[in-house]
């Protein structure tokens, strides 16, 4: 990682740029939130000033430079219209249909973003300015509970797990709550005011609680790994001592007594977690229970869908599979089923970028900053959820991420 170097010879605004990354991430996923408080519009807006935001931030760090950027800008965007154009050929749903088309332009205009801003960082963002921060965390609190509030009316009627609303998918507010969780974990945990970190983690424990509302399993599976990346990220395994694990034993013995106390009160958390025990309780049963109930579908079907791959092997995996319409729910296989033998640089790509990151975590000695860390903690998570689910357009954190890596370890290869 990057030393702390002075300000000069910095482009003009340059320190800026990490705080426009950050709130960029929080906007893109709070919008569900958001929609709640000021309606969908607003929602709408979220997602273009958060998307708008990290493109100015990458553009604001690398000023005059940004045309150095040229080639990777060209090749990777000649092989994505190799690759669309082949779904055209292939006569897939996802090239007839607008929203879809846009998701995948953003996730381009993302990984651009993210290889010229972790190409062109010189130096770790700290601080820049935390009350905007804390101003926008404190709106996402009032967000998020008028969200749990929703929530609670809706259950007095029996939507188990659905939103009741078209414009909700359960996957899809599991999987942008627990990033905005993840992010504001990031900042209350590295945070240093008292005041600052509370209003952080209270902001990230509410975002948790809309994630506990969806019963997704595999944000709260993949959730907990990339909070186990922050912590060897930043060595926090140090911390645990004696003093410090009857400290949090401690926390535990206070805070147990409060949560089963919301739990049993209160009818709509007690519903919703019942929805979530079950139903890892029937993936448990899918995979040890010897096909003993309860089934579970969303498990089965996904064995379904991997089985039935992998009988056809042979009639897809030249160019991909012939008016494709659904997802595998598995980012290798999907890269596979839908281009073929040229999805293999994008394959190979994926895997060596999701190792190196690995790598550089476990043996190389930096002191990660705060965008560093939020960034590649929630590309953690969206590559690992989408070994289980989202799809490769849905999964803009993905395509954030490996854009970040790759231009990190192109800089380092560099300097080096």
């Amino acid at each position: 990682m990057i030393n702390d170097l002075e300000d000069s010879g910095l482009p003009k605004y340059y320190k800026y740029s990490g705080l426009l990354v950050i709130v960029g991430l929080i906007l893109l996923y709070w919008s569900q939130a958001l929609y709640f408080v000021a309606g969908n519009q607003m929602r709408m807006l979220s997602l273009v000033f958060g998307l708008g935001s990290i493109v100015a931030a990458a553009c604001m760090r690398a000023k005059e430079r940004i045309l150095q950027h040229a080639p990777l800008v060209i090749i990777s965007g000649v092989y994505f219209c190799v690759l669309a154009f082949l779904t055209k050929f292939q006569g897939h749903a996802i090239w007839y249909d607008r929203i879809q088309l846009i998701f995948c332009f953003v996730c381009l205009i993302l990984f651009w973003s993210g290889y010229i801003l972790a190409r062109e960082k010189r130096h770790n963002f700290l601080s820049a300015d935390h009350r905007v921060l804390v101003i926008i965390a404190g709106i996402a609190i009032i967000c998020l509970l008028a969200f749990l509030r929703y929530v609670k009316n809706i259950s007095f009627h029996g939507s188990l797990r659905d939103f009741g609303e078209t414009t909700l998918n359960p996957v899809g507010v599991a999987y942008a709550n627990t990033c905005l969780c993840l992010v504001f974990l990031v900042l209350g945990v590295v945070n240093r005011g008292l005041i600052t970190k509370s209003i952080y983690l209270l902001a990230a424990s509410l975002a948790l609680g809309v994630v506990m509302t969806s019963a997704s399993r595999g944000a709260v599976i993949w959730g907990t790994s990339g909070v186990i990346y922050f912590i060897l990220l930043n060595r926090y395994w140090r911390y645990i001592s004696i003093k410090n694990l009857f400290v949090a034993l401690a926390a535990c013995i206070l805070v147990i007594p409060v949560i089963f106390l919301i739990y049993t009160t209160n009818y709509a958390v007690s519903e919703r977690m019942d929805i979530l025990i079950k139903r890892f309780e029937a993936m448990y049963y899918s995979f040890f229970g010897g096909g003993q109930a309860p089934i579970d579908l969303s498990t089965s079907s996904r064995q379904m869908y991997w089985y039935q791959y992998y009988t056809t092997f042979k009639e897809w995996v030249i160019l991909g599979e012939r008016g494709y319409i659904g997802y595998p729910h598995n980012q290798w296989l999907e890269i596979f089923v839908r281009f073929g033998f040229l999805g293999l640089p994008l394959f190979l790509i994926s895997i060596f970028l999701f190792l190196r990151l690995g790598i550089d975590t476990l043996f190389q000695r930096f002191r990660p900053d705060i965008e560093y860390s939020i960034i590649t903690v929630i590309f953690v998570f969206g590559y690992m959820q989408s070994m289980t689910s989202l799809s490769l357009q849905a999964n803009r954190v993905l395509w954030l991420g490996f854009g970040y890596v790759l231009g990190g370890f192109i800089a380092r290869r560099m300097r080096n």
